[in-house]
């Protein structure tokens, strides 16, 4: 799931790298044979051919520059291919998807099963996610698997679900703290733009759901032909996960879950944890501001930062800081209070001089910077989402709900939650409109294939406590980086506890509980 702020897009499906693809795809053949050609595929039937020309996005996202030989060494042995699968996994006869599929075979010289991967959003196509992963810390992987990428129902090249008047409705200028008719007025205008586009194909909204996804995952091991499908999965794609390992725990191998999403459905409690997990990284921010009172001046104790810290914001809400460059008010003190670790010299610089009545300098001021736009299909993502939350219906919840959150953490609590739930609106949903899933989502549960939950310390958008709630219903263990990070562990210091708990080594990658970027 991704994040409102630059690092939280930027890192939102784990493993994202940016910058222009070196080369295309490759067609070619791989352990499956194509099916014969010109005759209609079957369900559960894998067709090889052509990798298509990467899109401007997927050059953004899985091809950084910096990994250019990388990636062109790669590409070129990437093979693709669609995966015929039942909208509607409970019709098996009726209506057909076809999947984008893309397999980086193994380098190794043994046997290779297959990894899948996935890079959440939900809705992050993951098709080149492969290439990311092989030219990046975890390269090691190749030597005994064949990553395997698809792009989900809905997303991508897999049949793109599209909602224009929902993906183009602008919020407007958002103020310090909606009111209750404005939030009304945003809610109303998006659940109007979702009805339209559900009664357009109805059928194709009700297939858009987590369990049907985790149906076509095992249509995908059947088609590789492998007796278990090992996986690693990122934000949503936890939840992806979880839900294939509760519906086929006999053919589930090896699985890692970074960034793990609740166990618990309720949307209202999943935006409590993301708001109460941003006020607690409001509140090391001031120690770690009180710590440094030599070079920030901000006071001495935590207390006393946050007591001139919201006395600051309160003062720039009423009179907001004018100046050449830009306009300090309300929504820019915000965004520096909740500031993630790696950013909080910047903050904390920007902080001091707006103390001072001065404008921030340069452009290590704290404040979110434009990064390259995720390679999400929204309207997909949404209802995939949505189909595994409850209690998202109702504006009169919602709006009850964030009035309590402000109440209950007065720092953030009136901001929208970094969680993609939320509205562009705070005290909205993104679920407006859409009708109620027609069966409840997979209640997550145990199964014998190792498992290893990963969570970031600090992080905001899926919080700790997730995944310590996961592991309570799923086993497992649990692995703490020490970053704010929203996944990312391929690619950091601790990937290399990523290759070895697939090789085996589930001892020494999960040695402490800690790892240390």
């Amino acid at each position: 799931m991704g994040g409102a702020r630059s690092r939280g897009v930027r890192t939102v499906a784990g493993v994202m790298l940016a910058g222009l693809l070196a080369a295309a795809c490759a067609d070619g053949d791989v352990r499956p044979q194509a099916a014969a050609t010109g005759t209609p595929p079957r369900t559960g039937e894998l067709t090889w051919g052509t990798c298509p020309e990467p899109s401007e996005a997927e050059a953004q996202v899985w091809g950084a520059a910096e990994h250019r030989p990388a990636y062109a060494r790669h590409a070129a042995r990437l093979r693709c291919g669609t995966l015929t699968v039942p909208a509607d996994w409970t019709v098996p006869q009726g209506r057909r998807l076809e999947l984008a599929v893309a397999v980086l075979p193994s380098t190794g010289d043994g046997p290779a099963e297959p990894l899948a991967l996935n890079p959440g959003g939900p809705g992050v196509s993951g098709r080149l996610m492969p290439i990311g992963i092989a030219s990046g810390g975890a390269r090691a992987l190749l030597d005994r698997y064949d990553l395997v990428g698809l792009d989900v129902r809905g997303t991508g090249r897999s049949g793109p679900a599209t909602c224009p008047a929902a993906e183009s409705l602008d919020a407007g200028p958002q103020p310090a703290a909606p009111t209750h008719r404005t939030a009304r007025a945003y809610w109303n205008r998006l659940a109007r733009a979702h009805t339209t586009c559900a009664e357009a194909d109805p059928a194709q909204l009700a297939s858009l759901t987590t369990t049907n996804a985790a149906h076509d995952l095992d249509a995908l091991r059947r088609a590789l032909r492998a007796p278990r499908l090992h996986y690693y999965g990122v934000s949503w794609g936890t939840s992806l996960g979880a839900t294939y390992r509760t519906l086929f725990p006999t053919h589930s191998g090896r699985m890692l879950l970074e960034s793990v999403v609740s166990p618990d459905p309720d949307l209202r409690g999943l935006l409590d944890g993301v708001t109460r997990a941003r006020e607690q990284r409001f509140e090391h921010f001031t120690a770690w501001l009180a710590a440094r009172s030599d070079r920030y001046g901000l006071g001495t104790t935590a207390d006393e930062v946050r007591t001139r810290l919201l006395s600051l914001r309160e003062r720039l809400t009423t009179r907001p800081l004018r100046t050449a460059d830009g306009t300090y008010g309300r929504v820019e003190t915000d965004q520096y209070l909740d500031t993630e670790p790696a950013d909080r010299a910047g903050a904390g610089a920007a902080l001091s001089s707006l103390a001072r009545g001065r404008a921030p300098a340069g452009d290590g001021d704290g404040k979110p910077r434009a990064a390259a736009p995720p390679l999400v299909a929204p309207f997909a993502g949404t209802a995939l989402l949505c189909s595994q939350v409850t209690h998202a219906a109702s504006f009169t919840e919602q709006w009850s709900a964030y009035g309590e959150r402000r109440t209950a953490y007065p720092v953030l609590g009136a901001t929208r939650p970094m969680f993609p739930g939320s509205g562009k609106v705070p005290g909205t949903s993104t679920c407006a409109g859409l009708p109620a899933p027609e069966r409840p989502p997979v209640e997550p549960g145990r199964a014998d294939g190792p498992l290893l939950l990963v969570a970031h310390r600090d992080e905001v958008i899926t919080p700790l406590p997730w995944a310590r709630a996961m592991r309570a219903r799923t086993g497992g263990s649990l692995l703490v980086v020490g970053d704010g990070e929203h996944g990312g562990m391929a690619g950091g210091g601790c990937a290399g506890r990523v290759v070895g708990f697939f090789a085996g080594a589930e001892g020494a990658a999960v040695k402490g509980g800690v790892c240390e970027p």
